[in-house]
């Protein structure tokens, strides 16, 4: 054979090896390009999520325009978890509603943030601002409040000085409107009673007064039409031994009616309507006549009127409620005038979150 002859064999068995060797080439070309899409597409989800993101660059959600950032949802988390003490115990349990602790908790969060943020909205459009006094209250109650956290603690939630204090100054401004409402709140004067109700029951009661139902829990069980004659005649005569001056209480014991008798405090317009026009007519020490209602024949002594003690008690209580249900009204009209119904959230920063991850900042 030929030298040219040789070196054209030889020549022709290269092209397959070399085919194969451009093959091997185009396919790990195709692998290195398609692990790339892969690793980008998971990057870009991983972003999408707010994954890696510090707290205070990632949005958890809209209330209207203002953005809420993570760092503002891990302080309001971290304050209430530890006012209100709750740990792995608390959050292991079951909301009335039925659903678990940790999502009911996350939505009184979610409602109390949204609430600071309409009300800081309705607060500037109404021109309330915070006075240089107050601005500095607010940097001093940031900083003691940080003072008292671990540091360690408030940088693994992303919480930074100059972020509490501007969340710190919403939450002043929301207060400031409040604080609008609250002063229009009128309370007007009241007499407040202790009242020794002396009842002869037409209902039958347990061993611990408590009034006995039917089955539906609801309808009382009477007594017999013969029994309730006798309660009848029993409250006459006891009125009758009352006007003699004998002792309320001891009554009560020898008629067998203490466990449903006894004393009650509260303000005048508070014992109920059928009792409310007896103990107008009332001063210290008088005694109704019997009431009748469909429970009981009830006497009424007036013990003491005009309680000190208790009127301030009371007041407090009644201007408390008063002052919560004139916020509650107003606030619904501030939620409408901002145009607000619910929170819109961004990504899965929010899903994602569990009370869960706080409870072991609580000391149990």
């Amino acid at each position: 054979m030929s030298k040219k002859s040789e070196r054209k064999k030889q020549k022709g068995k290269s092209i397959p090896r070399e085919m194969n060797t451009h093959k091997k080439r185009d396919m790990i070309l195709f692998v290195f390009v398609l692990v790339l899409f892969i690793v980008g597409f998971a990057v870009f989800l991983w972003k999408l999520s707010g994954a890696g993101k510090e707290p205070f660059n990632t949005v958890a959600f809209r209330v209207g325009t203002e953005e809420v950032y993570m760092d503002e949802v891990n302080l309001c988390i971290l304050q209430n978890v530890v006012d209100l003490g709750i740990g792995e115990k608390a959050l292991d349990t079951t909301a009335e509603d039925g659903s678990s602790a940790d999502s009911y908790y996350k939505n009184e969060i979610l409602q109390l943030i949204m609430d600071y943020k309409v009300e800081a909205q309705v607060a500037k459009k109404q021109g309330i601002a915070l006075t240089k006094k107050e601005k500095e209250t607010v940097r001093k109650d940031a900083t003691e409040y940080l003072g008292q956290i671990d540091g360690r603690i408030l940088s693994e939630l992303g919480i930074k000085q100059d972020r509490v204090i501007e969340i710190y100054q919403e939450r002043y401004l929301a207060h400031k409107l409040e604080q609008t409402v609250i002063d229009d709140v009128d309370v007007e004067d009241q007499r407040y009673c202790t009242i020794y109700m002396l009842l002869f029951p037409k209902v039958q009661v347990d061993e611990e007064g408590n009034y006995l139902t039917e089955e539906d829990g609801q309808t009382p069980l009477m007594l017999s039409d013969e029994e309730i004659s006798k309660q009848k005649l029993n409250a006459d005569e006891a009125y009758q031994r009352l006007q003699d001056g004998e002792d309320i209480t001891e009554l009560a014991k020898e008629y067998g009616v203490d466990t449903v008798s006894g004393e009650q405090s509260n303000m005048e317009e508070s014992f109920g309507d059928a009792f409310t026009e007896e103990i107008k007519k009332l001063k210290e020490g008088d005694v109704s006549p019997v009431i009748d209602i469909s429970s009981c024949y009830a006497i009424l002594k007036m013990v003491k009127e005009n309680n000190e003690e208790l009127a301030a008690q009371v007041m407090d209580r009644y201007r408390s409620d008063k002052e919560k249900d004139a916020l509650k009204e107003q606030r619904a009209a501030w939620y409408d005038e901002e145009g607000i119904t619910e929170a819109s959230f961004v990504g899965n920063a929010w899903k994602n979150l569990s009370l869960n991850d706080f409870a072991k900042y609580v000391e149990e």
